[in-house]
């Protein structure tokens, strides 16, 4: 049997494979991230297209996805002030200014 996890959600207890439950936990985080703001004004259209794109993520799995979507929305209406953060944005590739030295490796 595969692992479970109990989501405390509201006033619910919500029993979740792993995938569900890592994605859930994503989709929470990325609420709160500051680095990824809600689109503003909030539109039907909008939570529409959130909702949709992150369903038919092909590059997870369906649970991991409906998690995703599932976390997003509690953290949408917890709304939790305390919880907003920044995280640390890695950047895809450096700029590179100059060549590093060569280095001639010597047998001792």
């Amino acid at each position: 049997m595969a692992e479970r996890e109990k989501l405390e959600v509201g006033n619910n207890t919500i029993e979740a494979d792993s995938e569900f439950a890592n994605g859930y936990h994503n989709g929470n985080l990325y609420y709160y991230d500051t680095n990824s703001p809600l689109p503003r004004l909030l539109t039907s259209e909008a939570i529409c297209t959130f909702v949709q794109d992150n369903l038919f993520d092909q590059q997870t799995t369906l649970q991991w996805n409906a998690g995703f979507v599932f976390g997003w929305v509690t953290a949408l209406c917890e709304n939790n002030p305390a919880f907003f953060f920044t995280s640390i944005v890695i950047r895809d590739a450096a700029t590179v200014t100059e060549s590093l030295p060569i280095i001639a490796l010597q047998e001792a």
